[in-house]
């Protein structure tokens, strides 16, 4: 049995995990505290965000167990024995309590980490079971998976490293998080659509034509992109703007070397694709931050390295696909 493969790791890990560090990272970087005095507690962070997530993945399989096996779909959890499947989210939920704890008496940062839990059981549990009931498992994920974590970063990086939280950097990055989290969601939604019909799961996708939703997804990205504009702003980092410019000539290149549709919610076609942005927040961003605090202090370095060696695999991949395209430009010469 793969534990890995049991908490769904691959799909949260290195896509989720990391915009919501580089939040922490930029929050520290607006204080006059030195990033890597903030280490222990964003790896402190990075655990309790961890075990939210694996348990939002296990509770989301015990409970999608029946429509899948109905559907057709393979179930992870059906590895584990029916009196053992609640053993890893009671698990979780008590560490999740010990994580709560040690955020006080930081009162906001508590509040904000528990709602991520509250929400996220009532997306998933009956009677209430927010991801059957349309619009509401849409914002109920979108707040769970991105929302309350990217205001916890704010809330609990702006706490111990003494900075009065300031409400522009707050709601911008509460704005930002909200926009791409429905983006993430709805993606996932449109995407298992087919099967969610079948099983006459009433998902938000499920109820819409995909082709009705390109003009509300154009609007759901101007809203991200203007939030994100803000909080660029308020960073005043030259970091992420250069990050920005190599984020575009990657996007170029998959899309003219790999031929990549570019997509803001939903595929048009089965070609390979990529979502506008996601690689900016996942890879781009962060480490344009952390570069930016090495040039300032070489001791930030040690946060830089540790962040790679967490999260080695878009990275990698971006570095393959550029050296692939001046291999190609090589050969046409």
């Amino acid at each position: 049995m793969n534990l890995l493969s049991i908490i769904r790791s691959q799909e949260w890990w290195a896509h989720k995990l990391p915009p919501l560090l580089a939040i922490g990272y930029a929050t520290a970087l607006m204080s006059k505290i030195h990033l890597y005095q903030t280490a222990i507690w964003l790896i402190f962070l990075l655990f309790s965000l961890v075990v939210g997530a694996i348990y939002v993945s296990v509770i989301n399989d015990i409970t999608d167990l029946d429509e899948d096996l109905a559907s057709g779909k393979s179930n992870r959890i059906q590895r584990i024995s029916p009196e053992w499947r609640w053993l890893i989210p009671v698990l979780c939920l008590v560490i999740g309590i010990g994580c709560t704890f040690l955020m006080y008496p930081d009162r906001l940062s508590c509040l904000l980490y528990l709602l991520s839990w509250i929400v996220f059981s009532l997306y998933s549990i009956k009677p209430f079971r927010l991801k059957n009931r349309g619009i509401w498992g849409v914002l109920a994920d979108a707040c769970g998976s991105h929302v309350f974590p990217g205001l916890l970063m704010v809330s609990t990086i702006s706490y111990i490293t003494g900075q009065q939280l300031n409400l522009v950097w707050f709601i911008a990055v509460g704005t930002w998080s909200f926009s791409y989290g429905l983006r993430g969601i709805l993606w996932h939604q449109f995407a298992d659509r087919d099967n969610d019909i079948k099983v006459k799961l009433n998902t938000y996708a499920s109820k819409v034509r995909p082709d009705s939703f390109y003009h509300k997804a154009k609007w759901l990205f101007a809203i991200e992109l203007m939030a994100l504009c803000v909080m660029l702003y308020q960073l005043a980092n030259i970091g992420p703007l250069l990050a920005m410019a190599a984020y575009i000539s990657l996007v170029c290149i998959r899309y003219l070397v790999y031929k990549n549709q570019i997509i803001l919610v939903m595929k048009k076609d089965d070609r390979p694709f990529q979502i506008l942005m996601a690689d900016y927040y996942q890879l781009f961003w962060p480490l344009s931050l952390l570069l930016a605090a090495s040039f300032t202090d070489h001791l930030n370095i040690t946060v830089l390295i540790v962040h790679i060696l967490l999260f080695p695999y878009v990275l990698w991949l971006a570095i393959y696909d550029y050296m692939y395209a001046i291999l190609t430009l090589i050969r046409k010469k």
